[in-house]
């Protein structure tokens, strides 16, 4: 009888500890698929990267929304490798509106907020949206067709977690970061 409650109340344990994780924007550095993402800026907006995921990390470079006017912002593609609490890594030498803070300095990757980075939902086919990853995760129901947009909160491994009103807080099996879409 003991061994069955305690065996139990450690699988209870595991249970709780995977729900924990499931949320990638708040939980630890996990990597993913390399995966596009972008960052909607304004000539002459610059978005700091950092050593670290922390507002406090050094900053080693930038973005800079150089084309376009004022009134037309321009996308900054970056690859996005991994996300932790809040913030994406990128890989600096794919970001062409990246420059380094000091010339000589490369770096292979730095951390920007995840949430100034979409994805859009111009694809081929359904996108299905999840209320978790993997195989726990349950879809919650498909979009076809529509042209919403999705602010990045976090990745793990082929998924993304994004949210925007429509759907709230979701993770999507597809999604798009070129101009004009990824609609054949």
């Amino acid at each position: 009888m003991i061994r069955a409650i305690v065996g139990t109340i450690a699988v209870l344990a595991g249970f709780a500890v995977l729900e924990r994780s499931v949320d990638a924007s708040t939980g630890l550095s996990g990597t993913c698929t390399p995966t596009q993402a972008y960052a909607t800026l304004h000539r002459g907006e610059i978005v700091p990267v950092r050593a670290e995921p922390t507002p406090e990390g050094t900053v080693i470079g930038s973005l800079a929304g150089r084309s376009g006017s004022k009134a037309d912002p321009a996308r900054s593609v970056v690859t996005v490798a991994a996300s932790q609490s809040g913030w994406a890594r990128i890989a600096l030498s794919t970001a062409a509106d990246y420059r380094a803070a000091e010339a000589g300095t490369a770096q292979p990757y730095g951390w920007v907020p995840a949430d100034l980075l979409a994805v859009d939902a111009r694809v081929d086919g359904p996108i299905t949206v999840y209320d978790r990853p993997g195989m726990l995760g349950r879809a919650l129901t498909t979009i076809e067709g529509d042209d919403m947009k999705f602010r990045v909160l976090g990745c793990r491994g082929a998924w993304l977690q994004v949210i925007n009103a429509r759907h709230g807080n979701v993770w999507i099996d597809k999604w798009c970061a070129k101009e004009g879409g990824c609609r054949g």
